[in-house]
């Protein structure tokens, strides 16, 4: 795929990246089998009613890039992001992204991973946070009625306590 190039200010060109990434893998929603894009630009829809710093929306776009995509198609990577959208952006996208993964950890069971996840989610930026929220707000919505909803509340319970909750 050639750069984004064409005269877009840089949340209008992450939400055609964001787009571009995830379709790339045919990623989709676990429950509702919709695109996974819709997923990121509700995101971003989200955080655009709070703040218009326009890193912090195109990160918002990007922000399961690193974390889904980039293991199956590299062609989406951090010094792309890095390229197309400047450090700030890659930095917070780094934030959200998770760090206590299976692959990371497949020594530790999930609940180990997701407590050692929210600890360092407790520590992100302000910025990345406010993504974060938004992230998990849109995650509950589609989870609604779904048979996990109840175990993924209990996971969450932490991370509304370090992060705040979206209102």
């Amino acid at each position: 795929m050639v750069g984004l190039s064409w005269d877009v200010n840089l949340y209008e060109k992450a939400k055609l990246f964001a787009i571009a990434a995830h379709s790339s893998i045919q990623q989709v929603r676990k429950f509702s089998g919709d695109p996974y894009h819709t997923h990121v630009l509700r995101v971003a829809e989200m955080v655009e009613s709070r703040t218009d710093d326009v890193e912090v929306l195109a990160a918002a776009c990007l922000h399961d890039v690193l974390e889904d995509v980039e293991p199956k198609n590299p062609e989406f990577s951090r010094q792309r992001i890095r390229e197309e959208f400047g450090e700030g952006v890659l930095e917070l996208v780094i934030e959200l992204t998770d760090v206590y993964t299976t692959e990371n950890y497949p020594n530790l069971n999930r609940k180990a991973r997701k407590e050692l996840e929210t600890e360092r989610l407790s520590r992100i930026s302000e910025r990345a946070k406010l993504i974060k929220r938004a992230d998990l707000f849109d995650n509950h919505l589609s989870l609604m009625g779904a048979s996990f909803e109840k175990v993924w509340l209990e996971e969450k319970k932490r991370l509304d306590e370090v992060l705040g909750v979206w209102e």
